[in-house]
């Protein structure tokens, strides 16, 4: 859009003392008619540019203008580059690696390998280890849907295994525990639902377009993330799974005991996840208390082994 480009020619000028017409135009892949145009518009706003002819030549804003030139601070660009760096791992997009590219063209040239140094001793993966390509064909496809607030059409999957046809106004992407999520306003239900990408099947990006709609943006109101109440999870394991217990709770909940085992006390929620943690930890580990969280554990481990006698 014009007025996003505008913004960024306008951040550009205040971070850099002259830049060419011909880098705006490479930087926001536009012609350099656009880019002057553009530099029209700034100035009708009132903003005062001037550009300088000859081999040195290019456009900028004159020095007692009274806007403070750092916009964005080293600290504020590291900060930026830290993030699209992170988010860059999760979502397969060229735009984002264009963006870090144009943030990088707004560090001054004598601060360049600082900012560039301090911005990557950060790193977020937010990327599982296997990832399904199903799941990224998928997410092309709505981000693209999203994009053009066009419609998308696909076959979902409920927990329960039903398995439905629907037709959505795609809003908003979320990252929640290695899992895409989309929030969607649902036209066979006629409100907004959330939808697991991983049970989205033939998703197709119809040409009709939609009108945004408000909507509460929060943690609260998606229902595959709800869970019971918090509750505390006895267990005795050996001492080798120490490790992998300080995922999910503290060393201070950990009590050493003669035997060289390991009490633990470790806040659970009764879901197939909650479950699926404690079945993970093996044979070295047993949990103790509550009595109806071990007896349900130890019925899953019954129904386990009877497909294996089969």
């Amino acid at each position: 859009m014009k007025l996003q480009r505008l913004i960024a020619i306008l951040t550009a000028l205040l971070q850099k003392d002259r830049i060419s017409a011909t880098t705006l135009a490479s930087m926001f892949e536009v012609s350099v008619r656009t880019i002057y145009r553009d530099i029209e518009a700034l100035e009708s706003a009132g903003i005062p540019i001037v550009t300088h002819t000859g081999v040195n030549g290019g456009i900028s804003i004159i020095e007692q203008y009274k806007i403070d030139k750092k916009l964005f601070t080293n600290q504020d660009i590291s900060t930026l580059l830290t993030s699209l760096y992170s988010v860059s791992g999760s979502i397969p997009d060229a735009k984002l690696n264009q963006t870090l590219e144009k943030i990088k063209g707004l560090i001054p040239q004598e601060y360049g390998s600082a900012i560039e140094l301090t911005s990557k001793q950060l790193y977020i993966d937010m990327t599982p280890w296997s990832n399904h390509p199903h799941i990224s064909e998928t997410l092309k496809q709505v981000q693209k849907a999203l994009e053009e607030s066009r419609l998308i059409q696909f076959s979902y999957t409920a927990r329960c295994g039903e398995a439905t046809e629907r037709t959505a106004e795609p809003h908003q992407l979320v990252l929640k525990e290695n899992n895409w999520y989309l929030r969607a306003f649902c036209l066979e239900r006629q409100d907004f639902r959330i939808f697991k990408l991983r049970r989205m099947e033939n998703l197709t990006v119809l040409p009709q377009r939609f009108e945004q709609r408000d909507f509460e943006t929060g943690m609260t109101d998606f229902k595959d993330w709800k869970s019971d109440k918090l509750t505390v999870v006895e267990l005795v394991a050996d001492s080798s799974l120490r490790e992998r217990a300080l995922d999910y709770c503290r060393d201070e909940y950990m009590e050493d005991l003669e035997d060289g085992r390991i009490h633990i006390k470790m806040p659970f929620v009764e879901s197939e996840m909650g479950y699926s943690v404690l079945l993970g930890m093996g044979y070295n580990c047993e949990v103790i208390a509550p009595t109806h969280i071990r007896a349900e554990v130890i019925r899953r481990i019954a129904l386990m082994q009877a497909v294996y006698k089969q």
